[in-house]
């Protein structure tokens, strides 16, 4: 890849791709992501991560959910991973 990513980065496009987060309805929040990552990282931590992801291209804003914003991994990200 284009970008120098560190491992908790690949862990959180990998569980996202897991879980089919490719478009609005699929979209995961921050806590949703923490969850399924078995609480090993704060949420804070993951908002982060998810923040330089989504500066990277790599991810973007989804559906809201409550209050947060879910994301989705981008279509070129999701045909690459594939």
């Amino acid at each position: 890849m284009e970008n120098n990513l560190c491992r908790i980065q690949y862990v959180i496009l990998h569980n996202m791709r897991k879980q089919k987060a490719v478009h609005q309805m699929r979209s995961m929040s921050c806590k949703e992501i923490c969850d399924i990552m078995e609480n090993r990282f704060k949420v804070t931590t993951i908002y982060k991560h998810i923040s330089i992801l989504e500066r990277y291209g790599y991810v973007e804003k989804g559906a809201k959910i409550e209050r947060a914003y879910g994301y989705i991994l981008t279509k070129k990200r999701w045909i690459y991973y594939q």
